[in-house]
């Protein structure tokens, strides 16, 4: 009797196994040809394009197969065919009558595909369809704030940032001061100066330890009014506060310190950041002028060739050390350097860049202009 139940045991344990394996089987089978899954599993590979195309066969084979369609949308949108990925998250919300937390995700994917467009205010639009607490959220509230921006709306912009940093500081996104400066710096771009100084002046005051963009830019509306005795004031605090940032108002302070007929006191400012950082190329570029107009051209040159050493992707130490060497003739001497520099610049990019997507930065300022990333100001 024990072996009969044994012998049943083992028949039925057979017959279970073989029966897990068909199904496996079967499911791996069904994997292999649903369009749908396959799309999922080249989204999770990282293969785009594969995705792209599983998935543009799953909708054709069932229609009403919503999140094929959202997945669709968002990987056409990262492809660049931002009008095919919102002509696909339109249809979506028109055609069908939608769960709830379905439609605010396509609303949310739609969202995206007219921020890639620059249509603010139809994302402003899209944003109002969301649920009140869904409006609310951190990434909600970060592109309501851009829009609001990008469309002048600088005090509801400032409003929404306000409500993003609410309870503490968040790792990705600056502090209110620092962002005062930049829509003081927007402000400056639609060429409302009177909003960008108010700007300026809050950011100095809201944040103390971040104030190079508004210091740069009070400074230069201060010599737009003819003071160049308050610009070199705001342009000396970030040589002073912030002096890893102070090249960007060297040039300013010539300027400033010329017209007061002080450009003495340049040479100063110049030898005391040397003394200090004897590696601090802007300062060496700087002394090297200063001696270069005074007349002690082999001293303007020596000086030159150390910022050389230390430059960075700028090569400032070069520019400055061709210019005196060709403004005095030394041409022999200037072809050998250009053609060591040359050897060297390669494909290097721009003197600053965005670190997240390289485009060349031509102004001060705290984001990229292009992917909107926040960035040092120096």
């Amino acid at each position: 009797m024990l072996i009969v139940l044994a012998v049943t045991i083992c028949v039925i344990v057979a017959l279970a196994a073989l029966a897990f394996g068909l199904r496996r089987k079967a499911a791996r089978r069904a994997g292999e040809t649903d369009p749908y899954q396959r799309g999922l599993d080249a989204m999770i590979a990282g293969e785009r394009e594969s995705a792209v195309r599983h998935l543009a066969a799953a909708v054709r084979a069932d229609p009403r197969n919503v999140d094929a369609y959202i997945k669709l949308g968002n990987l056409l949108r990262e492809r660049g065919q931002t009008k095919q990925a919102i002509q696909i998250h339109r249809e979506l919300l028109v055609k069908r009558r939608l769960p709830r937390g379905t439609r605010s995700q396509i609303v949310r994917s739609l969202v995206l595909d007219l921020v890639d467009a620059g249509r603010w205010q139809e994302v402003l639009d899209q944003i109002q369809t969301l649920p009140r607490a869904e409006r609310s959220s951190r990434e909600v509230l970060r592109v309501a704030r851009d829009a609001h921006e990008n469309l002048g709306q600088l005090d509801r912009a400032l409003h929404a940032h306000r409500e993003l940093v609410k309870g503490g500081r968040l790792i990705d996104e600056p502090s209110t001061g620092v962002y005062r400066a930049h829509l003081g710096v927007r402000a400056l771009e639609s060429g409302d100066k009177a909003r960008a100084a108010a700007e300026f002046l809050a950011a100095v005051k809201e944040d103390p330890d971040h104030t190079v963009v508004a210091n740069l830019y009070l400074g230069d509306l201060a010599m737009e009014k003819e003071d160049p005795g308050r610009a070199a004031a705001f342009w000396m605090k970030i040589v002073t506060d912030q002096p890893d940032c102070a090249y960007l108002a060297f040039e300013r302070l010539e300027r400033a310190y010329f017209e007061l007929g002080d450009f003495g006191r340049m040479v100063r400012i110049y030898e005391e950041i040397a003394a200090g950082a004897p590696t601090n190329v802007h300062a060496l570029c700087g002394i090297s002028k200063m001696l270069e107009r005074k007349g002690a051209i082999d001293e303007a040159v020596r000086t030159a060739r150390e910022a050389v050493k230390h430059e960075g992707t700028t090569f400032a130490g070069h520019q400055r050390l061709l210019e005196v060497l060709v403004r005095n003739e030394r041409y022999e001497e200037a072809a050998k350097e250009a053609a060591a520099l040359l050897d060297r610049l390669a494909d290097e990019a721009g003197p600053r860049s965005c670190p997240r997507c390289g485009v060349s930065l031509t102004t001060a300022g705290w984001r990229c202009p292009k992917c909107r990333a926040w960035i040092d100001a120096c």
